[in-house]
This record gives C-alpha cells, sequence and structure tokens, in this order.
C-alpha cells in the first residue's frame, strides 16, 4: 500500500474477500478485466478474467464470460455448453470450495457429470446417498446453501457510495443466518 500510495496509485481494500470485491469492482465498471490466478472469479461472476500472465514470454490467458457456452468436451474434460451462471457456480461449490470442502470422491469432472445428469445438487446429493459409495457430510444442503449466497451478495466496499454494500442485492430470502455467515 505505501508503493501505491507513492506513485499516487488509488486502491482499495476489500473487507471480506478480494476477489468479490475485484468482481463488483468489475460490476460497477470500475475494472475492465482482472488479472490472477484464482479461479473463484469466474464463480463470482466476472466477465473478463486474465490468468497465467508469465512476463518472461509476454503470454496471458484470457478468459471471457460470454465464451463458457463454447467450451466443449473436446476442449476440456467438461462441457459449459449450455450452462448458465446458477449451473456453473453449483458446479464450483460442489466441486469444493473456500466456503464448503467437496463431498470426499467429488471433483469438478464429477460434479460437471453427475449436474448434466441429475440438473440439480439436490437432486445430486439424494443421487450420492442411494448410491451409498461416498458419504455426504451432515448439513451439508445448508452448509451449500450458505456458501452459494457467500458467492452471491459477499460484502464488498462501493467506492461510489464509500460504505459496504453487498455484491448483489438480497433478497426475501434473506435472514438472519444468512447474513451471520457472509463476510466471515
Amino acid at each position: 500500500m505505501q508503493a501505491l500510495r507513492a506513485e499516487n496509485v488509488r486502491y482499495i481494500v476489500a473487507p471480506y474477500e478480494a476477489d468479490a470485491q475485484l468482481a463488483y469492482l468489475e460490476r460497477v465498471g470500475l475494472v475492465s478485466g482482472i488479472i490472477t490466478e484464482d479461479s473463484d472469479l469466474l464463480v463470482y461472476g466476472c466477465q473478463n478474467v486474465l490468468f497465467k500472465l508469465d512476463t518472461v514470454v509476454n503470454t496471458v490467458v484470457s478468459i471471457m464470460r460470454k465464451d463458457f457456452a463454447s467450451i466443449s468436451r473436446s476442449q476440456s474434460d467438461i462441457s459449459l455448453v449450455g450452462w448458465s451462471d446458477v449451473q456453473f457456480r453449483t458446479m464450483a461449490i460442489l466441486s469444493g470450495c473456500d466456503y464448503l470442502p467437496s463431498i470426499p470422491g467429488i471433483g469438478l469432472k464429477t460434479a460437471c457429470t453427475l449436474l448434466r445428469k441429475w440438473k440439480t445438487v439436490e437432486q445430486v446429493v439424494r443421487a450420492i446417498l442411494l448410491e451409498g459409495k461416498k458419504v455426504v457430510p451432515r448439513g451439508y444442503m445448508d452448509q451449500f446453501k450458505l456458501a452459494d449466497l457467500c458467492f452471491q451478495h459477499q460484502r464488498v466496499f462501493c467506492p461510489n457510495q464509500e460504505k459496504i454494500v453487498h455484491l448483489a442485492d438480497v433478497d426475501s430470502d434473506w435472514d438472519e443466518k444468512a447474513e451471520a455467515y457472509i463476510g466471515r
């Protein structure tokens, strides 16, 4: 921060999650893209993320949200063709994230496959329980819902209003449990 101040560069210290803060700054038009090594920015809904910046060979990998539908199984181990932001976020949470560990044995590829087959996280968890080969932790669905709320409504600093706000407005389902969990 001292170096930024010395160069008169404006900066923001995220009150909770830097990823959510960057997503917010992009949403309100204060940044055009984000350079990172953290794929959570995609789960937060960022539209233009730059990964793998290599200043030695002058390369960077650009992932644009609008191109998600063109990612097919021939290009990677998963297919996002026809997936909504909600489905993408569900897959990411199900495979394990900062807010919720995965069900043991469920990684990104398996989460993608299960969601393609069963459509919702509730149906995926039900199928896993019925199969009986993996252990679903007690309270998993409640924790899943809270993790989903974190990605949607994390607290961020709004430089335009100069106050802490939610990444996205909360709705009528918002309750004290969600309020207490967000921003942890």
